[in-house]
Formats: C-alpha cells, structure tokens, sequence
C-alpha cells in the first residue's frame, strides 16, 4: 500500500480519536492526495477515496475553493458522527419508509448530548425533596 492510501486508511481512526468528526478545509484535503489545486477532478476523487473509507463530509458537496472548511465525520461509529450521518441523510434523501424510525433514533441519540437548561435545572432543585422536611 502507497503512503498516499495508507494515510486515507488511517483518516477514519484520526476522525474515531476526534470524538467521530473533525474539522478540516479543503486545501488540507487535496494535499492528501498529492494534488496541489482544488479542481473539480480532483474534489470527485477526495470525495470518492472519502466514501471508501466510510467518511461522510458536509456540506455534502465539497467545495473546489481551498480555503473553506469541512466537517467529516465517521459514517459507522457510534458516537457524534453517526448522529450527523443520521442529519445529513434525513436533510439531503426523501422521505421513505425508514425516515420516522431515523427520526426517532436520532431524537433518542441527541437526548444523550442535551445538556440542563437554567429552566430545568431550577425545576429539578425546586422538585427535589429538601433535608429540612420533616
């Protein structure tokens, strides 16, 4: 294997070691393939050797101008980036007949990343019995 594809193999463990996404801009992207323009042959092969590897990428569509930024996220794992698989393929695909559990999935997935509002944090203290009664 070429050091060009054993780096694209390892992108998935670099992106699973981020928490299951990363940020990265394009030009960092096409110097990965050795390539030193962003044109569009060369976007369609990021974006190929990113499928391959189980890497999904918003926006969906990579830009050609170098200086923007990406977010990839790993497409299998289950951790934030298979939460953002489950939004990008729920805003980009049609309605079928696997969108209302994908929905569900994704609702019960988020309820582990909310974190407390002031207003339910307060509704907690004032619902929680108090050591001074009786």
């Amino acid at each position: 294997m070429r050091a060009t594809e054993q780096t694209w193999a390892n992108l998935p463990a670099f992106i699973d070691f981020s928490g299951g996404y990363s940020l990265w801009d394009v030009e960092r992207l096409v110097r990965l393939t050795g390539s030193e323009r962003a044109g569009s042959q060369i976007i369609k092969g990021i974006e190929q050797l990113l499928a391959e590897n189980n890497i999904g990428h918003l926006p969906a569509k990579l830009p050609t101008d170098s200086t923007c930024r990406v977010l990839l996220y790993n497409r299998d794992q289950p951790n934030l980036g298979y939460i953002l698989r489950l939004v990008h393929e729920l805003a980009t695909q049609d309605v079928d007949e696997d969108t209302n559990a994908h929905v569900h999935q994704l609702n019960l997935l988020l309820g582990g990343y909310v974190r407390p509002t002031a207003a339910s944090e307060a509704a907690a203290r004032h619902a929680a019995p108090h050591a001074d009664a009786s």
